[in-house]
């Protein structure tokens, strides 16, 4: 665990500056200056665009973790890999977009009752999705290359300080909101970009127009499985933001920005999981060749608890800050929708005890059975939404993602269990949950201080100590404790 550990750390870092704006953004200044129409609105073409750049990829950006160790050449040209999957990711966005193009008018009538505003801006998906789509191409090679901090740093920061400021120059009627939307689309274009120059400098990787050196069954055979890897990881974005489109055509475009407020804030509880999955897989990757299956067990085991750890720990911090994140909202129409948060976090606390589960599937032969995973995610959530969504509204969508994620992992976690004998799950896990659900019910119930600022700290650092403390104290996580231990040493608490 220890590169994992190590690379893993400045993920974290990045990705909780990168929270830091979120929040500024989502929290504050698009609250402050922007309606909730067009708050909603910019969250549904993100929905959108997520959708539209993972099915146009074709699998592409999986199958760049899956096989670019076996055409990894020292003359840094990989056999023109990298050629083929690029090629196959262009065919896939030029279809998918001419399929946008001549069925507008059936689209347009799922959304012109709720959400009208949508039509305006029908075209901007194609440039927004279209450079999505080449970062998130050559975001997987730069993971491929072990090369993950600097495009984390594009996305989960860059992106989001270029977004501040364009809010910003809303605020002070600078540029307009059409301005505003088209300037998006250009700092999406800017970090595909820039994380294509981080390639093209770094000595790893050398571009040419060579379709020769790799055989044609050989391209059939990656290519198959982008096939089988799109239906995946399609299936499982597709449901993840198949909610917030769905609440814009079923509901109103305003119910998509309050479940965008309280889905933000549920994120924070996946960001370490991100941080330690992006640099995880391409270790599975190399583990399955190697056929090192006692490593995959152990990075299993491990990460499954310390994403329980991290994942509670965040969840209760939050969950206990419920009248603090309501007075920041300070808008009425926020009250009474916090459920939409307790569901969507309890979807992300399954999602990361399950741990690496989806990683061990795709990168492994059994990769099919990752698809129908997934597959299976996508009908039981999309199901569930029609269900819910119309009776519940926002909340109706939180709750089924949790149920949809709990089938989707317990069906994951029982076929890895039965096929390659290895299980994440032990007695600690329950000590956890068990320490976790004290510590929410004392978090809840702490009286409030006048003092905000003062509230949310004591809140905080109270579970914090009763949380974290008792996990430490119990020594129920090595790679917890040691880092713990760490940070006392560095501060002369502890010798």
């Amino acid at each position: 665990m220890g590169v994992v550990r190590n690379q893993a750390t400045f993920n974290t870092i990045i990705s909780f500056a990168g929270l830091f704006l979120g929040a500024l953004n989502i929290l504050f200044l698009y609250r402050i200056y922007f309606t909730l129409e067009e708050f909603g609105l910019v969250n549904l073409l993100v929905s959108i665009t997520l959708v539209f750049s993972q099915i146009s990829a074709l699998g592409t950006v999986n199958t760049i973790i899956r096989f670019f160790p076996f055409f990894e050449t020292k003359d840094n040209i990989h056999h023109g890999f990298v050629n083929w999957v690029t090629l196959i990711s262009l065919i896939g966005f030029a279809l998918l977009t001419l399929f946008y193009i001549l069925f507008r008018p059936a689209i347009e009538s799922a959304f012109i009752e709720n959400s009208p505003i949508y039509i305006e801006y029908y075209y901007v998906i194609i440039p927004l999705a279209g450079f999505t789509l080449l970062f998130n191409l050559f975001e997987a090679i730069a993971r491929a290359i072990h090369r993950t901090v600097y495009s984390a740093f594009l996305k989960d920061v860059l992106l989001r300080l270029l977004t501040t400021a364009g809010i910003l120059l809303v605020g002070f009627k600078m540029i307009t909101f059409d301005d505003f939307v088209l300037f998006f689309v250009f700092i999406n274009f800017l970090i595909a970009l820039l994380v294509f120059l981080q390639l093209a400098f770094s000595g790893r990787l050398k571009f040419n127009l060579d379709f020769t050196s790799i055989p044609f069954p050989k391209v059939k055979e990656f290519f198959g499985y982008g096939l089988f890897s799109l239906l995946a990881f399609s299936a499982y974005y597709i449901t993840l933001n198949m909610y917030r489109i769905m609440i814009g055509s079923l509901v109103s475009i305003d119910i998509v920005g309050i479940y965008s407020i309280f889905l933000f804030v549920a994120t924070v509880i996946a960001f370490p999981t991100r941080a330690i999955s992006r640099i995880i897989v391409p270790i599975i990757a190399d583990a399955w060749k190697k056929n090192d299956t006692e490593k995959i067990h152990s990075l299993y085991k491990k990460t499954s608890l310390i994403q329980l750890i991290l994942a509670l720990w965040i969840f209760i911090g939050i969950w206990a800050n419920e009248h603090n994140i309501l007075t920041v909202l300070n808008k009425p129409e926020y009250y009474g929708y916090f459920n939409i948060f307790i569901f969507l976090g309890i979807s992300f606390l399954i999602d990361a005890t399950g741990s690496i589960n989806s990683d061990i599937l795709s990168t492994s032969v059994k990769f099919k059975f990752d698809t129908l995973f997934n597959i299976l995610f996508l009908f039981t959530g999309v199901l569930l939404n029609f269900i819910f969504i119309p009776v519940y509204g926002g909340v109706g969508a939180a709750v089924a993602t949790a149920v949809a994620m709990f089938v989707f992992n317990i069906g994951k976690w029982f076929y890895i269990k039965h096929q390659f004998g290895m299980q994440p799950f032990g007695i600690k896990h329950i000590y956890v949950v068990a320490i976790g659900v004290i510590t929410v019910l004392v978090g809840i119930n702490l009286p409030i201080i006048g003092n905000f600022i003062v509230d949310v700290l004591y809140r905080s650092i109270l579970v914090t100590i009763l949380f974290i403390g008792s996990i430490y104290l119990f020594k129920f996580s090595d790679d917890l404790n040691d880092y713990v231990s760490l940070l006392l040493v560095k501060a002369k608490l502890k010798r």
